[in-house]
């Protein structure tokens, strides 16, 4: 019996493997800061541009239709990315498929488009456990800040940013271009990552706590604070391995 099994062996065909040119990652590492030092949530105190002494306690945002450019090609990630600051692997994530070349821009939407807040509740990332779903509202939050600060006058002196809608005029998805400070080049076999820091200070900009914090509902003010933190982001380091 041995003998007949390694007979048919020697008759078949030999298989091949190889590794595609065009399947490779890129790894996205977002890194959470405050005015460019490590974000460290609940038990570290900031300083935001009113003086108003601050702690943050939870810092979500939902990265979506992200694009890798070249002056070449266009990679594309279908997948909608979760970022919690609380939860390390969130903030990593591999952009897959990833044609050879030398990519120079980063392009993403900062939210979740309206296709995919009209599709209703999802899985995954989008699944509504998460806290990232107002069912009431019938769509995702976009972003979502919350925190602590001794000038709020409010329960436990908290405040709470949860910035989302989609209909015109009150969309809150914004779209975020990101120049490399290096062309991220991508070789069949080797590692690329691309660091990208996420300024969790843009969203204080010309914010007075005393006065105004707690926005729960899609409006103008929402919109307003999105266009604020669309500027958290800005490009790191791209390394290669």
């Amino acid at each position: 019996m041995v003998f007949i099994a390694g007979l048919v062996a020697m008759l078949l065909p030999a298989r091949t493997y190889s590794s595609p040119k065009n399947n490779d990652s890129v790894m996205i590492v977002i890194e959470p800061v405050f005015n460019g030092a490590p974000l460290k949530l609940a038990d570290q105190y900031y300083v935001n541009e009113h003086g108003d002494t601050l702690f943050i306690d939870l810092f979500r945002f939902y990265i979506t239709n992200l694009q890798l450019r070249s002056d070449k090609t266009v990679a594309k990630d279908v997948n909608s990315h979760l970022v919690d600051a609380e939860v390390t692997y969130s903030c990593r994530f591999a952009v897959n498929n990833v044609a050879e070349g030398n990519y120079t821009s980063l392009h993403f939407t900062l939210g979740v488009d309206s296709v995919t807040n009209t599709n209703g509740a999802n899985g995954g990332d989008l699944d509504p456990v998460n806290g990232m779903y107002w069912a009431w509202n019938s769509g995702y939050i976009m972003a979502k800040m919350e925190g602590r600060s001794n000038v709020c006058k409010t329960r436990h002196h908290a405040f709470e940013f949860h910035i989302g809608g989609y209909m015109p005029p009150y969309n809150a998805a914004r779209t975020v271009s990101i120049t490399l400070p290096e062309a991220a080049v991508v070789k069949s076999g080797g590692k690329t990552v691309i660091h990208i820091k996420a300024d969790a200070a843009a969203w204080f900009t010309g914010v007075d706590l005393s006065r105004q914090n707690s926005i729960m509902i899609p409006g103008k003010e929402a919109c307003a604070v999105a266009d604020k933190y669309v500027k958290m982001f800005t490009a790191g380091a791209v390394t290669h391995e």
